[in-house]
């Protein structure tokens, strides 16, 4: 695989994660109305030693090492497991997984893990140190999906030293205070078997083509996956070796459900077949809250949702995409289209991201402001404005109408363009120059671990555009790279803040590259007798399921 065609590899499952899982919800959608379950769908009763999971799209790819989609990763989160993980619903505290401490020296360039003693994988064999270091080096060498994630900090698999079997140091060369965060990230660090992978290895892919869609053997976590059919269901199953143990009333077993329809999904909600699903229409969330057998989970996460300008054409000015930021129809997108389920955007970064600064300046919509910024940029009454989104995205094309009359009140039309997934990912991620793209893509995006750096380098960067990143604007500026660069390797907590807060202002106010209109809410909607349950703002969409038990069990 060449180096373009990973990025681009990479890119389709960015897009898969962050815009249409973590930030879409469909909402807005009208719900068919309720009938008798579609035929293939099992009425069967729910057991109450198993969790089942009802989501609309499926996993596609259950390789930790490459999976870097929300649905995938709900798969893999129950079976494999990084060194810790985020405290239930914090962004900034963790919970030891397979190291039992860890410390950096003072200037936090040399990071030392101590492992958990007498933790197997799924085939018996044990995790020690040389195992671990071994499943790094598959990551860092198969450069697929989520490995920037490690990559950024770990260069070369031969920075990482494996001392004695129960110590794994990383010399990262400089100081790196991010590192902690991204160990702990829902996407990449996860340990596999790699030994046994290797058994499967075809044309020297560490096994990857057999562990899209096989695991057996390969994780250390509660859960071993025993069965997985795409686009049906995935099933987990206890393993009893687990080093964390067993208690009475955990799951025994994990179903994750694809169907498709909502109309399905909330009735079998209602009628007990399914514990949980997230993400349902305003409409739906509202009437299941009536229900004394459920309860709706509403959280905040780390997630944003914006409009991505091209600099090209009629948005080519600072003065036109300013005007495009007065112009837009907050409150009533906020209002009519998300209905309480979101707050209006307060910039680049979400409020629970680390660096994010509140004093960034944020817009209104001002109309007079707007027509007078379009006449300094040169923009005439007429001109033709145009925006592609995902055709099943309701939420989008109320957002896209409702910001079509306030331009058509400016003079201006805006050709909406409805086009399936595929469509909208190869041109957003695609090589055609500005010039030749729309004039805005809805998008959501979420970090893949609780920092601003993560978060912003690949919607503005330079270097991200063309597929390496999210940047489908084709936005650059000189100074906010160095502003990244500065953000990436500051050493100390106010350097690294004074360069995203520089940051943030100069892509939302200065020279912007998007308008930063949403915060959406994570909803999950689960039976009331599920406890143990949490949302967490990095990791949303993803279950704990060993902590997750049915009361009176």
């Amino acid at each position: 695989m060449t180096d373009r065609s990973r990025s681009h590899s990479m890119a389709r499952r960015v897009v898969n994660r962050r815009r249409l899982v973590q930030g879409a919800a469909a909402l807005g959608v009208s719900l068919p109305a309720f009938g008798r379950l579609p035929r293939g769908v099992r009425a069967q009763s729910a057991d109450a030693a198993t969790f089942v999971v009802g989501t609309a799209s499926s996993a596609s790819d259950i390789d930790p090492h490459s999976a870097y989609d929300g649905r995938s990763e709900m798969v893999v989160y129950g079976a494999y497991e990084q060194f810790m993980r985020l405290k239930d619903d914090t962004t900034d505290q963790y919970v030891p997984l397979l190291a039992k401490s860890w410390e950096a020296n003072a200037d936090k360039s040399v990071w030392t893990f101590h492992l958990r003693p007498g933790v197997v994988f799924h085939d018996g064999s044990p995790c020690d140190a040389a195992a671990v270091k071994a499943s790094f080096e598959r990551l860092l060498t198969l450069k697929l999906g989520p490995f920037n994630v490690v990559a950024r900090f770990v260069d070369d698999p031969a920075r990482i030293k494996t001392p004695d079997p129960a110590t794994i140091v990383f010399d990262l060369g400089s100081p790196q205070p991010m590192f902690e965060s991204a160990m702990a990230a829902p996407y990449g660090p996860y340990i596999v078997n790699a030994k046994l992978a290797k058994t499967h290895e075809t044309d020297g892919d560490w096994g990857h083509a057999w562990l899209q869609t096989n695991a057996e053997g390969m994780g250390t976590g509660p859960y071993r996956i025993a069965s997985f059919e795409p686009e049906q269901q995935a099933t987990l199953e206890r393993f009893d070796q687990y080093w964390g143990g067993w208690k009475d009333g955990q799951f025994e077993r994990v179903v994750i459900r694809v169907v498709p329809e909502e109309a399905t999904l909330r009735q079998l909600i209602e009628q007990g077949q399914i514990d949980v699903v997230d993400n349902l229409t305003p409409e739906a969330m509202d009437a299941l809250a009536k229900n004394p057998d459920l309860r709706v989970d509403r959280a905040y996460t780390t997630s944003d949702g914006y409009l991505i300008m091209t600099v090209a054409g009629p948005l080519a000015s600072v003065e036109a995409r300013q005007a495009m930021a007065w112009a837009f129809p907050y409150d009533e997108v906020i209002q009519g289209v998300y209905k309480g389920y979101a707050k209006k955007g307060s910039g680049p970064l979400a409020e629970l991201c680390r660096g994010y600064d509140p004093k960034t300046f944020t817009y209104s919509t001002d109309l007079a402001k707007a027509k007078t910024l379009l006449a300094q940029a040169g923009v005439a009454s007429g001109t033709k404005l145009s925006m592609m989104l995902i055709g099943s995205d309701e939420a989008s094309k109320q957002m896209a109408q409702l910001f079509a009359a306030n331009l058509q009140q400016l003079g201006l039309s805006l050709d909406i363009q409805a086009v399936d997934q595929s469509t909208f990912i190869s041109t957003a991620y695609g090589e055609a120059p500005a010039a030749e793209r729309p004039s805005f893509f809805p998008w959501f995006w979420q970090p893949d671990y609780n920092d601003g750096w993560n978060h912003l380098w690949p919607q503005v960067a330079c270097d991200a555009a063309f597929g390496k990143g999210a940047n489908a604007g084709i936005y650059c500026n000189a100074q906010v790279d160095k502003l990244l660069a500065q953000a990436k390797s500051a050493a100390e907590p106010a350097a690294y803040q004074q360069a995203l807060s520089a940051i943030q202002n100069l892509i939302s106010r200065d020279d912007p590259a998007g308008v930063y209109y949403v915060q959406t809410q994570w909803t999950t909607i689960l039976r009331r007798d599920i406890a143990g349950f949490f949302t967490n703002p990095v990791a949303t969409g993803l279950y704990d399921f060993y902590r997750l038990s049915r009361s009176g069990a």
